[in-house]
Order: C-alpha cells, then sequence, then structure tokens
C-alpha cells in the first residue's frame, strides 16, 4: 500500500472537501469558505496537506493564517491556526494525520513568515509529542449577581446580530480593532469578519447592544436558560466595560427571572477578578483547556507574554473567533 503525502491541488480541493463532510458531518457549505478568496483571503497553495493511499485521499490537515497582533507595541504575528485535521474511519490507527502535522510544522518553520501555532482540541495528547502545549484558559467566569435592576426598558436596544452585522459590521469591527484585548486576532478585512465572526454569532442566534463608538457586548444562546451567557464585549474604559456587563446582566435577567448566575465567556477586559467580584458578586472562575500553542520562530520572551495573556484571560479565542 504505497502513501503520498503532498500539498493539495487546487483542483483537487473538492476531494478536501468531501473528505471533511465525511468525517465532521457537518452542514452543506460549511468547508467551502476554506478556500474562498472573499472569505480565506489569506490561503495560500500548500496550506491543505494531504495524504493519499492508492491516488485517494484519505487524511487532512489545512492551516489558517491568521494574525495576533499585540495591543502594547501593535505588532502582528502570523499565527497557523491547525484545522480540519481529518482521516477517513477506516484508513485511521496509521500516523497519517500526525505526519501530515510533522509537515505542517516543517512548513511553517522553513515559510519564515509564521510566528505561532494554535489549535484547539479535545485530544491534547495527538499534539503534545508534536510540541504543541496545553494552554488552560479562564473560562468560562460565572458571576452570582447581586443588583439586577428592576426598571428600564434596556431590552428594546437589543437587537439580532444579523440586523447589527448589516447595518454596522464595519462600526464592529473598529471597536473590536481600536479597543484590543492584550493580544487578539486580526479581523480584518470586514469581508472575513462578517463572515467567519457572523457565521458563529448567527449560529447561537446571538443578540448585541451596540454603545455608539465606545463599545459592545454579545450574548449568545438568549432564549436557552441552560446555554445563555456573554460571548463577548469591547469598551473603551472601564465604567464602559460596566455599563455593558450590567446591561447584558439585565436582558438575561429579563428573558430568565430565574438565573441568579451570569456566566461571561472569560474574564473583564478592564476590571481585575477581585474588583469584579466586589462590583457584581461572587465570582467562580472555571478553565478550559483545549487551546494549545507551538512556537514557530516568537523569542522566547515574546512567547512568555503570549502565554501568561491567555493564561490570565487577556487573550482568548472568542466565539466568534472559531477556525
Amino acid at each position: 500500500m504505497s502513501v503520498i503525502y503532498r500539498p493539495v491541488e487546487k483542483h483537487e480541493q473538492q476531494q478536501a472537501l468531501d473528505l471533511w463532510y465525511a468525517v465532521f458531518k457537518t452542514q452543506p457549505e460549511y468547508f467551502e469558505r476554506y478556500f474562498s478568496e472573499k472569505e480565506s483571503p489569506r490561503y495560500q497553495f500548500g496550506d491543505t496537506l494531504g495524504a493519499w493511499v492508492n491516488d485517494k485521499l484519505v487524511s487532512a490537515v489545512h492551516i489558517r493564517r491568521l494574525y495576533i497582533r499585540s495591543r502594547d507595541d501593535n505588532v502582528e504575528y502570523l499565527c497557523g491556526a491547525i484545522s480540519n485535521v481529518a482521516t477517513l474511519e477506516e484508513h485511521r490507527k496509521h500516523g497519517y494525520s500526525r505526519e501530515l502535522l510533522r509537515m505542517a510544522i516543517t512548513k511553517m518553520e522553513q515559510s519564515e513568515e509564521f510566528d505561532i501555532s494554535v489549535l484547539g482540541t479535545g485530544r491534547p495528547n495527538h499534539y503534545l509529542v508534536l510540541g504543541w502545549e496545553q494552554i488552560a484558559l479562564p473560562s468560562p467566569i460565572s458571576v452570582q449577581w447581586n443588583h439586577f435592576s428592576s426598571s428600564g426598558d434596556n431590552h428594546h436596544q437589543w437587537y439580532p446580530i444579523n440586523d447589527l452585522l448589516s447595518s454596522n459590521c464595519q462600526l464592529l469591527l473598529d471597536i473590536h480593532s481600536n479597543k484590543p484585548r492584550t493580544y487578539q486576532f486580526s479581523r480584518s478585512p470586514v469581508s472575513m469578519f462578517q463572515h467567519w465572526v457572523g457565521w458563529n454569532w448567527r449560529k447561537e442566534n446571538a443578540i448585541a447592544y451596540l454603545l455608539s463608538d465606545q463599545g459592545y457586548i454579545v450574548i449568545t444562546h438568549p432564549d436557552s436558560a441552560e446555554n445563555t451567557y456573554v460571548s463577548e464585549w469591547r469598551a473603551a474604559n472601564v465604567e464602559t466595560e460596566k455599563k455593558l456587563l450590567k446591561l447584558a446582566a439585565n436582558e438575561v435577567h429579563r428573558r430568565h427571572p430565574q438565573l441568579k448566575t451570569i456566566r461571561l465567556h472569560t474574564v473583564p477586559q478592564y476590571m481585575g477578578l477581585n474588583e469584579l467580584d466586589q462590583w457584581a458578586g461572587v465570582v467562580t472562575v472555571s478553565k478550559n483547556d483545549h487551546t494549545m500553542i507551538r512556537n514557530i520562530r516568537l523569542s522566547r520572551d515574546v512567547l512568555e507574554k503570549i502565554k501568561a495573556a491567555y493564561l490570565g484571560g487577556h487573550a482568548t479565542f472568542w466565539q466568534g473567533d472559531y477556525f
């Protein structure tokens, strides 16, 4: 049985799509965006690697090109986001995907373009042996909210995410870019933002509150008491952040009066956890260990800064940053 490892050619992209659909069982038109010039404008030939057995594509790995931007010095680092790691069931346990991951590492290292690699997985051992390091993010944050507002009609100012994406997509992108976390993914251009971020928000029936150009906040699964949470926010300063979080807590409570605990995707942008505890209510921090990071060519100092930011929750994979 001959096995050939090589990049997926343009005319073979449909084979990769068929493989991913067969393995992941997702809805139609889900994976095409990985090859789309509009939705993935940074895609280059060689970013999808495949293993062929007797001329059949049986395993594939995809590298998404994303930029991680540093708030403090505005430097961008090219990140190889590993995604769509898939092998047909009847061809598993032969080491195909691991060999493709080795090829991906070599590609990133030899390109002299990539700085770091990230991925999200529930199977860390598959990647640990190849140099990816598990990072436990503080997520979610549960707050036993002390004081819900019983007055006001703030719910009239909340809009389905589709409405805001149609009318204020550029403004949402500008706020995200201009009021950043310590490290965050760049979401430009707007076509990429509207598709990738918007897709995930739409999938979770998100609603959002936009406070002119000072900030926004997003609640996902707003109609499900079991699943609703505050999934993302950006604010100009701590007072704006408090206003947005309070509005979100009141909106969740208005829809689900039985809920006394408000779930936040991660730590606040400006407040420390002790300050959040004193201001809003008792805070409980959970850990999410699905994120993994691998250095490509960063200095040790920069790498440790990025890792520390993720460990502290000041850099995170927001739900909209799905890759």
